[in-house]
């Protein structure tokens, strides 16, 4: 699992997330606002938002590897707010897929995922096993 403290506020860390899953190849297939959600609810959480990402080519792939996969795709980022400073975090695509045999396509996805994250202002990172 990778966690990243960035810079930038939340709402500008959303725009920018759009912005670079889609120049790196990637399509958003749902976005999942929680404080929205929750608020529906008449409750209140800081930013809380999940991008949902993935491929119809890349989806495929997985499926010929082992039908069984379908259950990973769409992969997840995760953006939150804790005391006024923004997170995102995911699990890398490579330890996922690796449990279906699709190493390769996990590598591919690392990739893509790292080239995204490159593209935010990271002020701290830390990997750690889930």
């Amino acid at each position: 699992m990778e966690l990243l403290r960035v810079r930038s506020n939340f709402n500008n860390t959303l725009e920018l997330l759009s912005k670079l899953i889609q120049e790196n190849n990637l399509k958003i297939v749902s976005r999942i606002n929680a404080q929205e959600n929750l608020a529906k609810a008449n409750l209140k959480i800081e930013g809380n938002y999940i991008f949902e990402v993935f491929r119809p080519d890349l989806a495929n792939k997985l499926f010929n590897k082992d039908i069984r996969a379908g259950i990973v795709p769409p992969l997840r980022i995760y953006v939150f707010e804790r005391e006024g400073m923004t997170f995102v975090e995911y699990q890398k695509p490579s330890e996922i897929l690796s449990k279906w045999g699709a190493e390769d396509l996990g590598r591919e996805l690392d990739q893509m995922f790292e080239r995204i994250m490159k593209g935010l202002d990271v002020e701290e990172r830390e990997t750690f096993e889930v």
